[in-house]
């Protein structure tokens, strides 16, 4: 079954990487010299290096984002509260059937929140920026004596506030982390298409070092090359194996005259 380098995972890539550069400088120590085999230590060490710093980044960058992800769900759950409390309260007052200030807060809140709670669900970027509004036409002078006459809590507006710059705060936290895990994921590809480069140039350097009849040279670079090989030697049982599953399933699929008895 055919399989390609490019189906080892990265991490993966990164292991064989290191690996390799670790039997090439066992043999390296022990001699005879080959500097143009011992060259492939260095290109080893930083193919691997440049892996390893993508893979770790990605999985920082993705767990940062997790972490973030669920601050944002707790700060935006505080966001809609606020927006909830407010708006209810003000609401209430509007629709009093006896009270002075019942007009002039049905003014504040058509002023305030002209489409109710329409937007508590809407995508948290949209929703701070909506509630932002509502807390300038809340917060403005014409509206500070009605606001008072039906004694709406001045707290709830500051903590209102404090939650919007909280969610917001946090959403571009989340942003940086996509952004950083996007770079880590990028960079890791090209560090990906480096080590498939490498590793082809490496498997046919050790395979032109030794005669069809040195047996003991070629097993010199199987040793060499082991980490690698191993590994497609696995990707090529697996394929095989998932083939014949797919075989097997085709062949106990009844066809339409088995399954009516026709």
């Amino acid at each position: 079954m055919g399989v390609s380098l490019n189906q080892i995972p990265r991490a993966q890539k990164r292991d064989i990487a290191k690996k390799i550069k670790e039997n090439l400088g066992t043999r390296a120590a022990n001699g005879p010299a080959e500097p143009a085999l011992d060259i492939y230590i260095s290109e080893c060490t930083d193919v691997a290096d440049a892996l390893d710093a993508h893979v770790t980044g990605n999985v920082l960058a993705h767990a940062e984002r997790a972490a973030r992800l669920a601050q944002l769900e707790a700060a935006d759950d505080e966001v809609d509260t606020w927006y909830r409390h407010i708006e209810l309260y003000i609401g209430v007052e509007s629709r009093r059937r006896v009270s002075a200030n019942a007009l002039a807060a049905a003014a504040v809140y058509a002023a305030a929140f002209p489409d109710g709670l329409a937007h508590v669900d809407d995508p948290i970027a949209d929703e701070n920026r909506v509630c932002r509004e509502a807390l300038l036409v809340l917060r403005a002078p014409e509206h500070a004596a009605t606001l008072a006459a039906i004694e709406l809590p001045p707290t709830w507006l500051g903590r209102w506030e404090a939650a919007i710059n909280k969610s917001d705060a946090l959403l571009a936290e989340v942003e940086k982390a996509r952004t950083e895990k996007r770079v880590h994921v990028d960079a890791g590809r090209d560090a990906e298409t480096e080590w498939v480069e490498l590793m082809v140039r490496l498997r046919r350097y050790v395979a032109s070092r030794a005669k069809r009849s040195d047996a003991a040279r070629i097993q010199d670079g199987k040793k060499l090359l082991a980490p690698l090989l191993d590994a497609m030697a696995k990707l090529r049982a697996e394929s095989a194996a998932r083939a014949t599953r797919k075989g097997n399933g085709k062949l106990e699929t009844p066809v339409a005259g088995d399954a009516t008895g026709g």
